[in-house]
């Protein structure tokens, strides 16, 4: 009896250290912001990313590998941000939101930016 209830103690650490270690990337929302590197340097989301827009095929992968989870984009006024947006629902994203400006992001998604 005390085996079967070890077993099942250590069932349960076990499945409660996976979830937020693998089951994170399903929950949490990525924010990427798709400006220049001299543009992220002034100000950008805390917790954000940097993928430049141009860059954002061969990046995308590195960040986002399951193509279910939401993707917030922000860019200076929108419009790269509307091509990385493009270019990740051409690759199979599935959840992916343009939120126009950095400081519109930061207003809707209640985050702060980093100077």
């Amino acid at each position: 009896m005390k085996k079967i209830r070890l077993l099942a103690l250590m069932m349960i650490t076990v499945a409660g250290l996976v979830t937020p270690i693998f089951g994170r990337d399903m929950i949490t929302p990525l924010m990427i912001d798709v400006r220049t590197e001299e543009e992220w340097n002034k100000g950008h989301l805390e917790g954000a990313v940097l993928i430049p827009y141009g860059q954002i095929a061969e990046k995308i992968g590195s960040v986002a590998a399951d193509k279910s989870r939401k993707i917030y984009l922000y860019c200076r006024t929108g419009r790269r941000a509307q091509i990385a947006k493009e270019t990740l629902e051409k690759l199979g994203y599935k959840d992916v939101v343009n939120l126009g400006s950095l400081e519109n992001a930061a207003r809707v998604l209640k985050v702060k930016i980093v100077r």
